[in-house]
């Protein structure tokens, strides 16, 4: 007779075998999977379970009886309750180790792609201290004041920060700086149950090349009293807030980031990266956070595509133009193709400020420009950098019918990076070889690029 199922509140005994994309430690009780937080490879330890499913379950760390060497102090003292970080518990080479290890996985397991070679990931040169970019909801704290909070690792929670270790210290400044000027402006915190007050949250970007910032401003309403005067006041107490946007995400928005109010006030940043390429980056468009990881990136992408003088490379999802840029002196010529307008133009300007005469911008869906430009010219190399949720089939089977010589497939999701590739599997590109990357340290995120060629 098969041995029962645990049931919630049974309390047990675990070795930890693994760590599993999400930062969860995986054992097993009674042939079923059990995931726990908190923990690392190697421990025993004791935890309750909390929920139980057909094939695994879930349970809380009640403690370690025998901890793992790589275990270590988080530095956070608001870790396990905010939920931007799952790591911090582990060394960070053992994280670093752990992102090989999700990314392997992930093509054995999901693509069935197990002798693909995956590389050791590369870490950070900054484990900790290294985002640019920090995104933070207004709220109120004990002594009724506005403060500003991360989501909670629970649901509907939000952790109120003084500072977040993962920031560069130039942006905890700036969140000191803003927090101090909001609760001068008299503005109360949007409630999204009442669609009561007006400021919902804030974003804030710094350039370490440049050493300026901007800000995103959001609020629950398309009016805030005395706008101009306080923004003018902010900009004016702190000279390395370069540029600032309003946006309201209303009852009424259909866009979850919400809509431009006015135009924006001083100028997007820019980050200069070596070789001197430098890039325009408005608060809203997509830009990577850790700038310390980007020269690996870049090369790494380098390494995939092995430009040639003679090439037309196209960068698809190129957001403000980051890779294709990069590899232009590379190329005889650059497509970029990018969607999202903010990006476009910040794309566009950034063509104009480096004076790249063979690039040229494409702006719309990525499988409508690639079949356009499958019926208009030769592409030599292509560049895949698509968002978390990876490319729909449709991109699949419209990039592969290019037949680009080698493709360079930049992923931040595991998963959906082996699901991709095994779908060109499918269409005629072999993957001959996958770098993963530590761009987000004290995370379980990775990035990888994925080396394809088309066969004969």
């Amino acid at each position: 007779m098969p041995e029962p199922l645990p049931a919630p509140g049974d309390h047990a005994t675990l070795t930890i075998d693994s760590l599993a994309f999400g930062g969860d430690g995986v054992g097993r009780h009674k042939g079923l999977a059990i995931f726990v937080p908190g923990v690392c490879p190697g421990e025993t330890v004791e935890i309750v379970i909390t929920e139980v499913k057909s094939s695994f379950a879930r349970a809380e760390l009640l403690s370690v009886t025998a901890a793992a060497p790589e275990r270590t102090a988080p530095f956070c003292p608001v870790y396990g309750r905010c939920g931007g970080c799952q790591l911090q518990h582990l060394a960070y080479p053992a994280q670093v180790a752990a992102k090989t290890g999700f990314v392997r996985d992930a093509l054995a397991r999901l693509a069935k792609m197990p002798d693909v070679p995956v590389a050791e990931a590369i870490a950070s040169p900054l484990p900790i201290g290294y985002r640019n970019k920090i995104e933070l909801e207004v709220t109120i704290d004990a002594e009724a004041r506005l403060a500003l909070a991360y989501h909670g690792a629970a649901p509907d929670e939000r952790v109120v920060i003084d500072d977040c270790p993962l920031a560069l210290p130039e942006l905890n400044i700036l969140v000191d700086t803003v927090r101090e000027w909001l609760n001068q402006t008299g503005w109360p915190a949007y409630d999204a149950g009442s669609s009561q007050g007006l400021v919902r949250g804030v974003g804030l970007r710094y350039s370490a090349s440049q050493r300026e910032a901007t800000l995103l401003l959001t609020s629950g309403r398309r009016d805030l009293p005395d706008k101009k005067p306080w923004l003018d006041r902010l900009r004016a107490g702190e000279p390395r807030l370069v540029g600032i946007r309003h946006r309201a995400r209303t009852r009424a928005s259909q866009s979850p980031h919400g809509r431009p109010v006015s135009e924006r006030l001083g100028r997007p940043l820019r980050v200069l990266l070596p070789g001197g390429l430098s890039l325009r980056v408005t608060p809203e468009a997509f830009f990577q956070v850790n700038e310390w990881q980007l020269p690996a990136l870049l090369e790494q992408v380098r390494l995939a595509l092995d430009p040639q003088p003679g090439d037309h490379l196209v960068d698809a999802y190129a957001g403000v133009g980051t890779f294709g840029l990069a590899l232009a002196g590379a190329v005889g010529r650059v497509t970029l193709i990018e969607v999202e307008p903010e990006a476009v133009r910040d794309a566009e300007a950034n063509v104009a400020f480096n004076k790249l005469a063979n690039v040229v911008l494409a702006a719309g869906q990525v499988e409508q420009r690639l079949a356009a430009l499958g019926r208009e010219a030769r592409v030599d190399k292509l560049i895949l950098d698509p968002p978390r949720q990876g490319c729909s089939e449709a991109v699949v089977r419209v990039a592969a019918g290019l037949r680009a010589s080698r493709m360079a497939y930049v992923s931040c999701d595991p998963a959906t990076l082996a699901r991709d590739l095994a779908r060109f599997a499918a269409h005629g590109y072999r993957t001959i070889g996958v770098q993963p990357l530590d761009l987000f340290p004290q995370t379980y995120h990775v990035e990888s690029v994925a080396t394809l060629l088309a066969l004969a």
